[in-house]
């Protein structure tokens, strides 16, 4: 065998062993999302009170984005299984192209969004925050059992004070007060749970930055417009303020003038 042979050979084993790291790490991102939803599934077994949200930028062709766009609204609106809510959407065409969608779903929904999302894109940004809600949750269930506590015994007492008519006003103003702030805390403990048991995702698409060589050009161009306008009225603003200090100047060089004729007459 030939020198020339065994480098041709070599070369060719290093490109195929190449492609195959380029498959498996492009493998790794699209499967990272369904790696990570695992490790979050036993998470919540050992704490039940936590919130998550995700956050995922994807970038893609910019002729696909309209359509993953869609796919991606079109899944969460027939998701009824996991209750998938389109909380935000937002899209923008032009020479940059980009959206954004926000959405809650239950957790067993998340893994399919994120993949939809990430399917023939590049995953730039992917995040996980989690907060722990049970400090709260505990407070605010504990502060219901002491008021729906505090209301019983209000409630014994107008059954008591009938025939008082000043102490049944007043103890009838305390039962509303608190029947208030009982449904502002429950309101609050269904917020609270609804963070729990759903979680958001927010997702931005964008566009690869692929421009033509006349791109840049064709922008200058369409600006030009509004940079010569806003020229000129700076330009006119400029002249606006040396206008006062010319005629000081003036003045001034008169002043001066004088001073020094009558200077050397003498």
């Amino acid at each position: 065998m030939t020198t020339k042979a065994v480098i041709k050979g070599l070369s060719l084993l290093l490109l195929i062993f190449f492609l195959n790291g380029c498959e498996s790490s492009d493998n790794k991102a699209i499967e990272s999302p369904g790696a990570s939803m695992k490790s979050e599934l036993a998470q919540r077994k050992t704490n039940p009170y936590l919130s998550y949200e995700h956050s995922l930028s994807v970038e893609l062709e910019k002729a696909a984005l309209a359509t993953k766009f869609k796919a991606l609204t079109d899944q969460c609106s027939a998701d009824r299984e996991n209750n998938c809510t389109l909380l935000e959407t937002d899209f923008s065409g032009g020479s940059y192209t980009y959206a954004r969608i926000k959405l809650r779903v239950a957790p067993t929904g998340v893994e399919k969004i994120l993949v939809l999302a990430g399917d023939n894109g590049k995953i730039t940004n992917e995040m996980t925050t989690v907060e722990d809600l049970s400090t709260q949750i505990f407070d605010t269930e504990k502060r219901i059992k002491l008021l729906q506590t505090y209301q019983n015994d209000l409630l014994d007492l107008q059954k008591q004070a009938k025939g008082n008519i000043d102490s049944l006003i007043k103890v009838s103003q305390e039962i509303a007060s608190v029947q208030s702030q009982l449904e502002e805390l429950s309101g609050n403990s269904q917020a609270l749970m609804q963070r729990v048991n759903m979680d958001i995702i927010n997702i931005r698409l964008s566009s690869r930055n692929e421009k033509a060589f006349w791109t840049p050009i064709s922008d200058a161009l369409d600006e030009f417009k509004g940079n010569l306008a806003e020229g000129i009225a700076g330009a006119i603003t400029g002249v606006a303020y040396l206008i006062p200090w010319l005629i000081v100047l003036l003045i001034l060089f008169f002043i001066g003038r004088f001073i020094w004729r009558r200077l050397r007459r003498k």
